[in-house]
């Protein structure tokens, strides 16, 4: 599930219409909160800041949902590694970032070594 449909469920949740959310971040129409829903971009601090506020979410907490959409899209889905992933909530951003990208170093290494020829 990406970020988009991460929002989108929040917002479904809460009873609060694409509409409103538009209206929150200055929009007139409700293109820019679909195309966020839709997974085509993350919008910058400054619009996620008001969209977690029109929520009644924090702004960690929008950002703890950009994280898990990148660990799902990273495909971590062993129960070992995702019990690790469990103590998300208690670490720090700079914690979470490190993890992803550890894993996304791991899967770079991979794909090169199956690029290069046995023997070498």
């Amino acid at each position: 599930m990406g970020f988009g449909d991460k929002l989108r469920q929040k917002r479904l949740e809460k009873n609060i219409t694409q509409e409103q959310i538009s209206r929150k971040l200055g929009y007139e129409s409700q293109s820019y909160v679909s195309d966020v829903e839709h997974n085509r971009f993350i919008p910058n601090e400054e619009k996620l800041r008001i969209w977690a506020k029109a929520l009644g979410l924090t702004f960690q907490d929008v950002q703890d949902l950009i994280l898990e959409s990148k660990i799902e899209k990273l495909g971590i889905s062993d129960p070992a590694i995702t019990m690790m992933f469990k103590d998300i909530p208690n670490m720090t951003t700079d914690e979470k970032q490190s993890i992803v990208r550890a894993y996304e170093a791991v899967l770079k290494s991979r794909h090169r070594k199956k690029g290069r020829k046995p023997g070498r």
